[in-house]
């Protein structure tokens, strides 16, 4: 009677652990696919006329990377902007129209892989490993093109932020990171996880409410998957956040869909340096609506973050 009742819970067991196991491979493969065929499409409707000389920037393989510049003659300050997935350079002047004033060179610089455009980049919504060498090569350039002691700011949009937060970690000469929607990649998985997985699994253990550790660990199944599928790196900022880093100004919207309250929450808990960062929530502002909704606040707290931080007098 022992013997098989133990045979029976190891057989239960062995059951359990091969449910466990087949669901690892299943469920991370489809959060996989999922996430590699999300798009994200930004409103990207001009403003008017963009300001900027056209000029190609070479990398160490010489790819090609076009890009818009506004030099400011004797300047020691620069900002190289890092548009939003769906969008491309010129969409500086939607964010950053205000900082040529200031008295800084403005570099912007396209985010598509060298061999595709980005309107046909699949994964153009989630941030890369060659976004960020694409930004550190713009960052080489502004020093040989005006001066080696430039004091750089990076300006990032969505996935552009995350590509300009990453990035700041590699080059001296970055003093600041503008990041306007950034995002942590796996906590969009795990959000997704959290809404669809009372769903989608089969058989479903958990009710309506799936314990954390399963989340976390799905999502980086997933995220792993992801990376395997695409042969990319993308880019992860928790990790980075928990990092020292560079002065950092986070701004979202109250109302982002993309980049919940909970989300925002997130960002900031990971932040090592969260007491003595800045970060700037606009009321009922969606995702990369900001500047659309508080202008002026925009302006305002981007302008007085680079003083502070960029903000040795002039030659």
């Amino acid at each position: 009677m022992f013997n098989a009742l133990r045979w029976a819970l190891a057989a239960a067991a062995l059951t359990v652990a091969g449910y466990f196991v087949h669901s690892m491979f299943k469920y991370s493969a489809m959060i996989g696919r999922i996430f590699l065929s999300l798009v994200y499409r930004p409103d990207t409707a001009s403003s008017g006329p963009v300001r900027g000389e056209r000029t190609v920037i070479l990398d160490s393989s010489d790819h090609e990377i076009p890009a818009l510049v506004l030099e400011h003659p004797g300047s020691r300050r620069a900002v190289v902007f890092c548009h939003e997935s769906g969008s491309s350079k010129e969409s500086w002047e939607r964010y950053a129209y205000f900082l040529p004033d200031l008295g800084y060179h403005l570099v912007s610089i396209d985010l598509g892989s060298p061999d595709t455009g980005q309107e046909d980049n699949a994964l153009g919504q989630w941030p890369t490993r060659d976004g960020v060498q694409r930004v550190l090569t713009a960052v080489r350039w502004c020093r040989k093109a005006f001066r080696e002691d430039v004091e750089i700011v990076l300006f990032g949009v969505s996935n552009g932020a995350d590509i300009a937060f990453a990035a700041s970690f590699e080059d001296p000469s970055v003093r600041a990171v503008v990041a306007d929607g950034l995002f942590s990649m796996k906590e969009i998985f795990r959000e997704y996880i959290r809404k669809w997985a009372p769903v989608l699994v089969r058989p479903n253990f958990f009710g309506e409410k799936y314990p954390e550790w399963i989340v976390r660990l799905f999502a980086e199944l997933g995220f792993m998957r992801a990376t395997r599928m695409t042969g990319r790196s993308f880019v992860d900022v928790e990790p980075l956040l928990a990092r020292p880093h560079v002065p950092l100004l986070m701004i979202h919207g109250e109302d982002d869909d993309y980049v919940s309250a909970h989300h925002q929450q997130v960002l900031r808990s990971r932040d090592r340096q969260a007491r003595a960062q800045k970060h700037l929530v606009v009321r009922e502002a969606g995702h990369n609506q900001s500047v659309l909704l508080a202008r002026a606040v925009y302006e305002k707290e981007i302008s007085e973050f680079l003083v502070r931080h960029t903000g040795r007098s002039e030659a």
